[in-house]
């Protein structure tokens, strides 16, 4: 069948195929300003998806190559330069020092440049531990917004508990000489007399705190004043616990706990309200051992509150506990246990928590471990290490005595307690609790190595206790470790940060300190023999008791003298031995962040080399062929302008030519 074509039809049909060319002139034209195949994902799915694709996958190699490993690479930059310098001013300052501190052919000079170089080694390398990384510091952890020690003197309330092992119990020599190295011109003949045989050299057993300078809390009376000896001295009551931690035997809902000649299993009566402790009290002193069961209402005890406590034998008659034994149930649910009646005093503690379970029946839970602390008595706790605190723990009569030095920051143990101590299996965690308000600068902080409770402020200004590193007391042979980790590749991760406890020892500092305290030492005996031999030089006591007086003490001092010097230099063979292992310590954290920064290398050549491969596949699926473009662009346009001419021709021809 015949169609007619009419010159509309033509007309339309003209345009709109001339439309068409025109929306693929300016498809191409929109491609070759941009430089882009599509404008918009109807262009092309295809290339669309494959663009989203591609695009995702190289951005996150940017952020891992441009921003997480270049950061990483900083930060292990840093650490490494920081270790390096710690490693440097060990092998050149300090253990040439230590070695030089052996020498008995020092004078004064020398030992004063000794203890110079060795206190500016010590602030140099703690200095170095606060090395940061914009502001970051590397050596803390999470807390990187703390220095690793502090840099200024400052007066701030912390209670620290170290935890320890029995191999951290090391054995110090003390020489005894009586005040003769506090001889001078005025004094010499007030100072009391020791004989060069009465001076004595006495090996102590001592747990080394981390920190000197200690608080002490002075006894007070019933009024508030404070307590004095006969010679007016101040009387302390200890604020320092210690002692070891043993694990919770549990039977099904009861507990084991125990001191040397008493043990007590303990259970939590939930029948009762608030609630009961019900102890079932061992005394292995009697023979048989004696049995007794004890019900203690919660928050009360044996000792003050007698009439709120059931105390029973075997056969139900009423009884007693065994002298000098009291328990107690407190109110934050510490089961405690007391015996005085051993030297030192002993007291067993473990937690409980009593809650509801699902059923609605209350459920108690017992801590996982209980401790036995060791009581220290007022007569053995000092303020400053004299004479009488070091031999306070020496001899047979004070096997069992525990002395606490709170300016130096010592333990000493009477034999008999170091041996029981040392004879704990070597896996047996210590932990020793202690105040400490004072600090001097370049003091390390304790929240980056230990439990530590801190006297801070809420928000609003209120007094609060701040606590750090909760976690080491729950399980302390879990890593604490804060390890900072970046993303540097798909489920690929780097550590990037060294810990402070990895290069930075308390033990340095405190080993450079008792060098320095060892010569100062030897300096006072020396000053004192210098005056005496002064003294004798001049001849003003020439025939008198005075110069047999100081003849006496010339002999003892030089005694003294030989005894400190023997003694610095077995001290320091051991401190030398020490320093390599501060050194060890150092070179590994050193070798080990330099291990990471090589494979942090490794990384960021295989990155590059991903986000130039990414880079092509993007190009090759987005980029426009400028080439191809222009081809195309001049065949458009050539197509137009026959497409004009022709409609052109036809548009000429009427309808009346048609007819005819």
């Amino acid at each position: 069948m015949a169609m007619r074509i009419t010159t509309k039809m033509m007309q339309t049909t003209s345009l709109r195929n001339l439309n068409i060319n025109k929306l693929h002139q300016e498809k191409l034209m929109n491609q070759m300003s941009t430089g882009k195949k599509i404008m918009r994902p109807s262009d092309d799915p295809v290339i669309a998806i494959r663009s989203l694709k591609l695009n995702s996958s190289l951005d996150k190699i940017d952020q891992y190559y441009e921003k997480n490993a270049s950061d990483a690479e900083s930060w292990l930059g840093l650490t490494l330069s920081a270790l390096s310098t710690v490693n440097e001013i060990l092998t050149k300052d300090v253990r040439p020092n230590i070695i030089q501190a052996q020498s008995s052919y020092m004078n004064v000079k020398d030992r004063e440049a000794v203890i110079t170089h060795l206190r500016n080694a010590m602030a140099e390398i703690y200095s170095t531990g606060n090395a940061d990384s914009g502001g970051r510091s590397v050596f803390t952890g999470y807390r990187t917004d703390m220095p690793l020690t502090l840099t200024q003197k400052k007066t701030e309330y912390n209670r620290i508990t170290e935890q320890f092992k029995n191999d951290s119990i090391d054995k110090i020599t003390h020489v005894y000489a009586g005040d003769i190295n506090k001889i001078n011109e005025g004094n010499f003949q007030d100072v009391k007399d020791i004989t060069k045989e009465e001076i004595t050299t006495n090996s102590i057993y001592r747990k080394r705190l981390s920190y000197e300078d200690i608080d002490l809390k002075q006894k007070v009376d019933a009024d508030g004043k404070p307590v004095t000896d006969a010679d007016g001295n101040p009387v302390y009551e200890s604020n320092i616990d210690i002692g070891f931690m043993s694990d919770a035997k549990f039977d099904g809902d009861g507990v084991s706990i125990g001191t040397t000649s008493v043990s007590a299993y303990v259970t939590i009566d939930t029948t009762k309200v608030p609630n009961e402790a019900v102890f079932t009290v061992t005394d292995a002193t009697q023979n048989p051992p004696v049995e007794l069961n004890v019900r203690i209402p919660k928050g009360k005890d044996t000792a003050n509150n007698p009439q709120d406590v059931v105390i029973t034998d075997e056969q139900g008659n009423p009884a007693t506990l065994p002298q000098g034994v009291t328990l107690s149930y407190g109110s934050d649910g510490t089961i405690k246990m007391e015996n005085t009646s051993v030297e030192p005093k002993e007291t067993a503690t473990i937690g409980s928590n009593v809650t509801k379970g699902a059923d609605g029946k209350s459920v108690v839970e017992f801590d996982k471990k209980f401790k036995t602390s060791f009581a220290i008595e007022s007569e053995n706790i000092f303020a400053s290490g004299t004479n009488d605190a070091y031999m306070s723990v020496v001899g047979e009569g004070n096997a069992n005595k525990i002395t606490y030095i709170a300016e130096t920051g010592e333990i000493l143990f009477g034999n008999a307690i170091a041996e029981r101590l040392l004879g704990l299996p070597a896996d047996q965690e210590m932990r020793v609790t202690y105040d400490k308000s004072n600090w001097k600068q370049h003091d390390l902080d304790p929240v980056h190595y230990f439990y530590t409770e801190r006297e801070g402020k809420t928000a609003s200004g209120k007094p609060k206790m701040l606590v750090y590193n909760e976690n080491f007391l729950a399980d302390p042979g879990k890593d604490g470790k804060q390890i900072i980790e970046y993303d540097v590749g798909n489920n690929q991760t780097l550590r990037v940060n060294t810990t402070a406890d990895e290069a930075f020892s308390h033990g340095l500092g405190r080993d450079i300190e008792e060098v320095i305290s060892m010569l100062e030492e030897y300096d006072s005996y020396q000053t004192s023999l210098n005056e005496v031999e002064k003294l004798i030089a001049s001849k003003k006591y020439e025939g008198t008791d005075d110069e047999l007086k100081l003849t006496r003490q010339k002999e003892a001092l030089e005694e003294a003298m030989t005894r400190v010097g023997d003694k610095i230099n077995k001290r320091t063979q051991n401190l030398i031995d020490d320093c390599d292992g501060y050194f060890a310590q150092a070179q590994l954290a050193e070798t080990d962040c330099g291990a990471r920064a090589s494979r942090l290398d490794m990384v960021q050549s295989r990155l590059e080399m991903q986000q130039t491969n990414f880079g092509e596949l993007v190009s090759e699926n987005e980029d426009a062929d400028y080439t191809d473009l222009v081809i195309q662009m001049k065949s458009i346009e050539m197509t137009y302008q026959a497409a004009l001419s022709s409609i052109s021709y036809t548009m000429q021809t009427s309808l009346l030519d048609f007819i005819r």
